[in-house]
């Protein structure tokens, strides 16, 4: 029984080893796996339909149109419940015939001024504030070897849906064509963005949701902040727009919270005495 067992074990080794698709699995890599699932999102987002919501909650809407459009379309929750609200509460009211997904989405969320983002393998409703967050801090691996910047960056920019655009100046002067060699793995986008900039001399600028990649001197001189990404404060009060020092580093001026001072009961002014001649 043994030498049966032994002999086929023994084979399959060797089938696995002169096949590699024999082979167990190995670590998860920067491939067409992610691109694919950007362009997925993409694709649909500019997909046309019929769209009928009335009194529908957004829940309800986020999960009616994954279903239909298969993309998995997540609300972020915590960010949302800061502002709050609660997605099964937040009633949405929308008809729209031969529109794309993009624009009915848009004016979806946009009734509680959220909007959305594609974000690794999934297409985020959040804050304008956080989905540019969210993009620019999204693990990424990389592997370039000697690829012109220009290239390397319209890859990442197409694969993770982010907008990064090079300076028509720096494509004149051929400085984009630098190559870039990195190798890494889990690393923020952003990092990896300015890692590779590095290299080509150039350097990125935050401009809103797009990334501008010029000249160190004309990235200093556009840029929103003194990060790519500046990191979250909290929004104890739950008030919509009060994420003051991310929007104040990303460029965007924050809402102010409407602070109404208690009534004050008017008072009758004292009568003058009368003055006597």
């Amino acid at each position: 029984m043994i030498a049966p067992f032994c002999r086929a074990l023994t084979a399959v080794l060797l089938l696995a080893i002169a096949n590699p698709a024999f082979a167990a699995p190995g670590p998860k890599t920067d491939s067409k796996g992610d691109k694919s699932a950007s362009e997925t999102i993409r694709k649909a987002l500019d997909a046309s339909g019929n769209f009928d919501f009335t009194g529908v909650n957004l829940a309800g809407v986020v999960a009616t149109l994954s279903e239909q459009y298969k993309i998995n379309i997540v609300l972020d929750r915590n960010v949302i419940q800061q502002m709050g609200f609660e997605p099964e509460v937040m009633n949405v009211e929308l008809k729209m015939k031969e529109g794309k997904l993009r624009n009915a989405l848009r004016s979806i969320v946009g009734q509680y001024n959220l909007t959305f983002a594609i974000v690794g393998e999934t297409l985020l409703i959040t804050t304008e504030e956080m989905a540019v967050y969210r993009q620019l801090k999204q693990r990424v691996n990389v592997d370039f070897d000697a690829v012109p910047l220009s290239k390397a960056l319209k890859e990442l920019s197409a694969k993770y849906g982010v907008n990064v655009i090079i300076d028509p100046k720096s494509i004149k002067s051929k400085a984009s064509e630098n190559p870039v060699t990195l190798q890494v793995e889990d690393v923020p986008f952003e990092a990896a963005v300015r890692l590779m900039c590095e290299m080509a001399d150039l350097k990125p600028a935050r401009m809103g949701n797009v990334i501008f990649v010029t000249t160190e001197a004309r990235a200093d001189k556009l840029k929103d902040g003194d990060s790519l990404v500046p990191a979250p404060t909290p929004n104890p009060l739950g008030i919509p727009g009060a994420f003051g020092g991310l929007a104040g580093g990303l460029g965007i001026a924050p809402v102010a919270p409407m602070v109404v001072a208690p009534a004050v009961p008017d008072k009758a002014e004292p009568e003058k005495a009368d003055k006597k001649e």
